[in-house]
Parts: C-alpha cells; sequence; structure tokens
C-alpha cells in the first residue's frame, strides 16, 4: 500500500514557536520520502486545531500522521481521536515530544530546532513501520462484589447499585457495621455511631438490588475487569454461591495491632490498662468503670502505640483520644484527663476547633516519649520524658492506649488471590498514590477505607464512593468494554517455556501451556507493559506497536 504521511508541526502558542525554527523545520521535512503535506498550527489541541488536523487529513487521503507537539501523556489520545474520526487508524499515528524534550529545556534556538528536527524524523521513520491494531471489545457484567461490610463496605455497595446493576456485600461477621458499631459516637461532631450505622443500613437494605452475604467468606476469584467468577461460601448455612461480576472492591478494613507484643505498656499486666475499642466498648455499655467498680478519678491516654515498630501513622488515633477526654468529662465531670503524645495528628480546620474545645475542658497534653506504663498497687504509673533525660512519672487510675492500625488478617490472602501487592505496613498498594488511589495493579479490582491504610470514617466514605464511581464509568450498562491493543505477544517458535515472563508479569497476564509447554498471553488481562520483552532470554516476547523493527527505526534515526 502506497504511504501517504502528514506531518504537523504544533507551535503550542509561544511554548514551542519562541525556541524552535518551525518554518525550517517544515521545510525539512517536506522533502522526506512519503511526506505528503507539511503543515503547523498555532494550537492543534485546541477545538480549532483539531479540526484543522481532521480536515487536513480527510482533504490529503492520509494514510499515517506524525505530530510534532507536546508530551504524548498530554495529548497522545487526543490526537489519536482526531485520527480516528478523519478515518486512519489511530495506530498510524506518531506523536513527537518536541515541547517537554526539546524547547523547554534547550535554551539555545538552533540546538532545540536541530534536536526537534531529529525527533520528528524519528517519528516519521517509525511510523511507517506502524500496524493497524485491531480494537478487540468484549461482553461484561456491569454488577461488582464488595468485601466487607463495614462503613465503607457498606457506602460502596450502596453507590454502585444503580438501575440495572447488582452489589453482592460479603461479610465475614454476623452483622454489618465493622468497628464503627461498637463506637458511641463519631468526631468531630459527636454524632451517634450507632444511628449512623442504623441508618445506612436501612439504606442499603432498602434497595432491592443489593444481596448481602454475612458470615461468609470469598474462597475463590478467577477473571479480569467485566468478568469475574466467585466462589462465595457461608458458613451458617453451610452452602457455596458462584457469582458473576465486573468489578470487585475490598473493604476489608483494619485490626488493632495487640498491645502485649510492647511490654513496656502493661498491657494485660494490669487490669487498668485498656486499649482504645475496650475503652468504646466500656464507654457504649453506659458506664465508666475500674474493676473495683468505682469510676476513675484520673486518666492517663497514650497515644502512638506502635507507631515506631510499625513505621507509619495511624492518622485517627489523636482525634479519637480526644474523644475519649470528653466522653471521659461527660460522664466523670471532676475527672482529671492527661494525653501522652509524641506529635498530635489533626488536619483540617473542623479538626482543629476539636482539639481546641477539648483543651478548654481542663484536659492536658504532655509530650513526651519513651513511655513506659508499671502498676503501683492500687492503680498505675505512667512513666516518662520530656527530653532526654529529662525523666517523670504520673500516678493515675486508668490508662487507655491507643494502637496502632493494622491490616485486616485476610489482607494477605486477599493480595494473592487476586495478585496485588501490600504496601506500606501489609496495608493493599494503589496503583498511583495520588493519580489513582483507589485503583490496584490489577484491573477492576478496588481497594476502599481502610484496606488502602488508616484513615477515619469520613476519609473511608469518600474513597468508598470514589471507587464507585470509578467502576460506574468503566463499566457501563449496555456497553462492551474495549481491550488494549497494544499487548504482549509470545512466538511459539522462539519460546523455550522457562517462565520467566510469567514470574516479571505485574497483570497476571502470561500463563504456561502445559500441554505445548509455552508461554501464553492473556490479552484481557495484558497492559502491554513490556515487562516480558525485557526478561524473555530467548527473544521470544515482543508488544504490539513496540516491536524491535519499530524502535530501531525510530532510534536509527535521532542517533543518525
Amino acid at each position: 500500500m502506497e504511504k501517504k504521511i502528514g506531518v504537523y508541526l504544533c507551535e503550542c502558542g509561544p511554548n514551542i514557536a519562541e525556541n524552535v525554527d518551525i518554518d525550517r523545520m517544515l521545510e525539512a521535512v517536506s522533502s522526506i520520502e512519503d511526506v505528503e503535506v507539511a503543515e503547523k498550527h498555532r494550537l492543534l489541541c485546541s477545538e480549532d486545531g483539531k479540526e484543522f488536523l481532521r480536515q487536513s487529513i480527510k482533504e490529503h487521503s492520509l494514510t499515517h500522521v506524525v505530530v510534532a507537539a507536546c508530551s504524548p501523556k498530554q495529548h497522545e489520545l487526543t490526537f489519536m481521536n482526531v485520527c480516528e474520526e478523519a478515518g486512519v487508524s489511530p495506530y498510524l499515528f506518531q506523536l513527537a515530544n518536541i515541547r517537554e524534550q526539546c524547547a523547554w529545556i534547550t535554551p539555545n534556538k538552533e540546538e532545540a530546532t536541530e534536536k526537534a528536527l531529529r525527533y520528528t524524523r524519528a517519528a516519521i521513520s517509525r511510523v511507517r513501520y506502524h500496524d493497524p491494531l485491531e480494537k478487540k471489545e468484549i461482553e461484561c457484567s456491569p454488577d461488582v462484589l464488595v468485601v466487607g461490610g463495614g462503613i465503607a463496605g457498606i457506602r460502596a455497595a450502596q453507590s454502585v447499585a444503580v438501575a440495572g446493576r447488582k452489589a453482592y456485600l460479603v461479610e465475614k461477621g454476623s452483622s454489618l457495621g465493622g468497628k464503627v458499631k461498637e463506637f458511641e459516637k463519631l468526631f468531630p461532631h459527636m454524632n451517634s455511631a450507632s444511628d449512623v450505622i442504623e441508618q445506612e443500613t436501612r439504606n442499603l437494605l432498602a434497595k432491592g438490588n443489593i444481596e448481602v452475604f454475612t458470615e461468609s467468606e470469598v474462597e475463590e476469584i478467577l477473571g479480569f475487569l467485566g468478568n469475574f467468577q466467585v466462589k462465595v461460601k457461608t458458613k451458617a448455612e453451610d452452602e457455596e454461591r458462584e457469582l458473576s461480576v465486573g468489578a470487585i472492591v475490598l473493604a476489608t478494613g483494619f485490626e488493632l495491632l495487640n498491645p502485649e507484643e510492647l511490654l513496656r505498656y502493661g498491657y494485660r499486666k494490669s487490669d487498668a490498662v485498656y486499649t482504645s475499642l475496650e475503652f468504646e466498648r466500656m464507654n457504649a455499655s453506659g458506664e465508666i468503670v475500674l474493676k473495683n467498680g468505682k469510676p476513675p478519678s484520673s486518666v492517663a491516654i497514650i497515644h502512638c502505640v506502635g507507631r515506631g515498630e510499625k513505621g507509619y501513622c495511624s492518622r485517627a488515633c489523636c482525634l479519637y483520644s480526644l474523644k475519649f477526654a470528653r466522653y471521659l468529662k461527660s460522664r466523670i465531670p471532676g475527672v482529671k484527663v492527661t494525653h501522652f503524645c509524641s506529635d498530635l495528628c489533626i488536619p483540617g480546620k473542623s479538626s482543629q476547633s476539636f482539639y481546641e474545645e477539648t483543651k478548654e475542658m481542663g484536659v492536658d497534653f504532655v509530650r513526651a516519649t519513651d513511655i513506659e506504663v508499671a502498676g503501683n498497687g492500687e492503680g498505675v504509673t505512667v512513666k516518662y520524658e520530656t527530653q532526654p533525660g529529662a525523666g517523670d512519672s504520673l500516678a493515675v487510675d486508668m490508662v487507655i492506649l491507643a494502637p496502632a492500625m493494622e491490616p485486616s488478617s485476610d489482607a494477605g490472602t486477599f493480595a494473592e488471590m487476586l495478585n496485588i501487592p501490600l504496601g506500606e505496613g501489609g496495608f493493599f498498594a494503589e496503583e498511583h498514590e495520588k493519580l489513582a488511589p483507589i485503583s490496584t495493579p490489577t484491573e477492576g479490582i478496588f481497594i476502599a477505607g481502610c484496606a488502602q491504610g488508616p484513615k477515619n470514617v469520613t476519609d473511608s466514605v469518600v474513597q468508598a464512593e470514589a471507587a464507585a464511581g470509578k467502576i460506574l464509568s468503566t463499566l457501563v450498562l449496555g456497553r462492551r468494554l474495549e481491550l488494549e491493543a497494544k499487548v504482549s505477544h509470545i512466538s511459539e517458535s522462539f519460546c523455550t517455556g522457562c517462565q520467566t515472563c510469567i514470574s516479571v508479569c505485574p497483570y497476571g497476564a502470561i500463563t504456561l501451556d502445559e500441554m505445548r509447554k509455552i508461554s501464553v498471553v492473556n490479552e484481557v488481562l495484558c497492559h502491554g507493559c513490556g515487562n516480558c520483552v525485557a526478561a524473555c532470554p530467548s527473544g521470544a516476547a515482543s508488544v504490539r506497536h513496540f516491536t524491535f523493527t519499530q524502535v530501531y527505526q525510530e532510534l536509527a534515526e535521532v542517533l543518525r
């Protein structure tokens, strides 16, 4: 087929035009073999620029398109869509970055122009060898599995269960609500936790398209985005259900560090030392009393228990410790409350106000390190240092420990089952901390709430709704799922069956064909990252659209 390549240079306002000689580039590329037309435009990514490009492609009946402009990350998809609208395969297009890689970093205009010209020639040389890859689509299930019936799981299930879409909520406990159902109040507004959970549960059960499994566990998950097959075992009825879903939300919550592991805090050695959750339950029972049945006259609240050992801040502990001071002052007006902390984590305006108001109730704060708790007969003594070598102590009737938040005990099981990594502290690792905090490297698997890391109730709900929003925009009702075309391919004749590619694939997209003893790529799971290509010792692996010939032609022109 005769090749007719169109080359379009974007001035990007002054960003490129001020430091690159566009007219010189046009003159140089116009004479290159197969170049049918070479034109410039003030701003190709603008609506006017896209229409100009679209009409020019049609007018010259182009077969291939090269655009020299900005970063592919910013506008490659923009120009690919324009090519498709103009009747040219989006894979017969190549973008040369002459802004970030030339105009912005090379101060000498002549040198910047020469470099930009090399990059544009390289793009022309490469695009000749592009193939019009075929886009593939598959049918997908719009339904969603939510694992974990805490506040994040409840809200995620509610949010995804819109008309025409079903949500399955699986909770291993006997009831919904997670840790929140054990609280009396929620900071900073001190609203009733039980009222919140009851209302959220009512809203959940009122929806006819949500099926709830309590005392149940997920035994197996197979498949990929749009087509997961799930086995759920119900303990009470001892039966197994098979579900078909398109996406999964892991809202498996958290556990608290067992302070018994940290001997210096005296937990289990003294009846007067409680964990935060134990104190929550005591307060929710209606009274705060010691083992002797009397209310404490003095209480120490110790922050950051286990933070040094875990290596991270649990974020919510400082604020719920302030809530405990309010519990105490409300039920025992004359009680003396002392907080021991090395730092205070109170982000946001409402949290700061919550702290200031709590402090005005007569609550003391001691900045301390090297804290130890020891029994002293009737009560306990808190020993601490305010600065190196400056030790002090305080006798109190009760000590409340705020232990670090840990991942749920089944986090490792799900990580292995779904081929998703565990990050800091053993929590599920997000795909990107800023750009994709609720996604995982395995497409179709999302994380919400404390499954992703320590956080408060408000942040857990926000993250659950974000995960639901991502699912609703990805698995659109009535629309087939478009797969990535630039995927890996393994040559049967070159593959030796060494399985190196399987070990380096982060998406679990490659398996061994036991009969033929060769590796096979599941194109539905493959993201075209190229790990297998770099690792393959026999050269059997390649990535479509990044073949050896294509990359060689591009590099040869740059280095010529």
